[in-house]
């Protein structure tokens, strides 16, 4: 019999950008989280999630990536305690097992263990780089870690957890003190991921000081992503290149240049190109992307230049967005799912070592 869909695996999904209007209410009154963004101070109840939802989802396409930025900063606000970001992972794999057949879930553990730090009125600079890395940040890995077991138990649905670093590296010694606490979870976790980006004239840097750090943790977590020719062209993913990741997140800009393009097919780098994230966080850039390559969206032409490519929803919540969705996009704009499938199956194993199992009719 053949199979009436593909296998639906969601390769570039953020957990920070995961906690849906539902589970951001349902934690808010659990923990009685009486943030502006949750509670109505002046008719006194919590908000619903549907009041919600204009809080922590972009209204639409925008240039100005502090739109995106601010609809996280609402969601952190529950980050009130160890147990309250550990009930967002629970369902934020839940609503993952309900969209994919399996997905990979980044995990910015250093600004969420900050943010925690923060909602308790500290400073987290005058936190000691040992006590940021084992009172907080190890606490929220081991127990994002074992939500992620739970739910992948409970459901038999695939979940891969991947370490996010931001190159916007507020601090050294904390980001070492965390990186070195990681060694001992990296069995937990799949790999490394490089994300964020700074105001220009270089938006998507690579400060020395974190690349040290990412060769140190490497030997542990070998397999890097990085995101890159999403906020800048062609030469931000020349540069990372020469870090030699596996995967490179959104990478679009690479249509920029031939000589990006066939180094990315002859190398066997994937990339993790999310058309809603785009069109709402890069319009103009994406539209002249496009204008340049016959109106054609950038994922159809960089299968068609032989480069290999998987689907993501990036930050499903801000972005109003599902992989379900993002797959719907995909197969309007002309792009070939079948390679979509074969890329992300290969993929999937390049990160695991074992093929993922194929899906049941939906």
């Amino acid at each position: 019999m053949v199979r009436q869909v593909i296998l639906q695996l969601d390769l570039h999904r953020h957990l920070e950008g995961s906690h849906s209007p539902t589970a951001l209410i349902d934690v808010a009154r659990t923990f009685d989280v009486r943030h502006p963004a949750f509670y109505d101070a002046a008719a006194g109840r919590f908000r619903t999630p549907a009041e919600l939802v204009a809080e922590v989802t972009m209204a639409g396409p925008t240039d100005d990536a502090m739109v995106f930025y601010r609809c996280i900063i609402k969601a952190r606000a529950a980050y009130v305690s160890v147990p309250a970001i550990g009930a967002l992972a629970r369902a934020a794999f839940r609503e993952g097992v309900d969209d994919a057949d399996g997905f990979e879930m980044r995990l910015s553990l250093f600004s969420m263990a900050r943010t925690l730090i923060e909602n308790q009125r500290l400073d987290w600079r005058a936190v000691t780089p040992t006590e940021f890395a084992d009172r907080y940040a190890q606490q929220i890995l081991i127990e994002v870690i074992a939500a992620r077991d739970e739910v992948q138990a409970a459901t038999g649905t695939p979940m891969l957890l991947r370490l996010g670093l931001s190159r916007t590296f507020e601090s050294e010694p904390h980001y070492r003190a965390l990186a070195a606490m990681v060694i001992e979870h990296a069995r937990a976790l799949v790999g490394l991921d490089v994300l964020g980006i700074l105001p220009p004239p270089d938006t998507e840097p690579m400060p020395a000081p974190l690349v040290t750090i990412l060769d140190e943790l490497r030997p542990h977590l070998p397999d890097l992503t990085i995101h890159a020719g999403e906020f800048a062209g062609h030469a931000s993913i020349d540069r990372t290149l020469a870090l030699s990741p596996r995967g490179i997140g959104h990478g679009i800009h690479a249509l920029e240049s031939p000589a990006t393009l066939e180094r990315l097919a002859r190398d066997g780098i994937t990339l993790e190109v999310c058309p809603t994230s785009n069109r709402l966080l890069i319009p103009t850039r994406l539209a002249a992307l496009q204008a340049a390559h016959g109106g054609q969206a950038p994922l159809r032409a960089l299968q068609q230049a032989a480069v290999h490519c998987v689907l993501g929803s990036d930050d499903p919540t801000p972005m109003g967005t599902s992989f379900r969705s993002e797959l719907e996009v995909a197969r309007a704009a002309g792009v070939d799912l079948v390679r979509l499938e074969a890329d992300a199956v290969r993929r999937w194993t390049e990160i695991t070592g074992a093929a993922p199992a194929a899906p049941t009719v939906r």
